[in-house]
């Protein structure tokens, strides 16, 4: 099983990056908290099924994709919403 993790973590990731630019670019309009659960659960168990599997280039290009998801997801919503939030906005 553990053959196939970084297979199934790269397209989860994908998935992942295919929701979020579908929810900036508003082709879907789901609820804030629906939103965040999706984005926070899709990174953290593709980032999970990528460290659990085998050493090879899946593994590389999925830590490394949820790496970057999870950093952009972070500073482009949850911080810019501390921000917004904290100004009244």
């Amino acid at each position: 099983m553990t053959k196939y993790l970084g297979v199934i973590s790269f397209a989860l990731i994908i998935l992942v990056i295919c929701f979020f630019t579908a929810n900036i670019t508003q082709v879907i309009d789901p609820g804030v908290t629906t939103f965040r659960v999706l984005m926070i659960c899709g990174i953290i168990i593709s980032f999970s099924f990528s460290f659990l599997s085998e050493n090879g280039l899946w593994r590389k290009l999925a830590l490394g994709l949820s790496i970057f998801a999870g950093f952009v997801y972070f500073i482009a919503i949850e911080l810019m919403r501390i921000v917004f939030q904290g100004n009244g906005f």
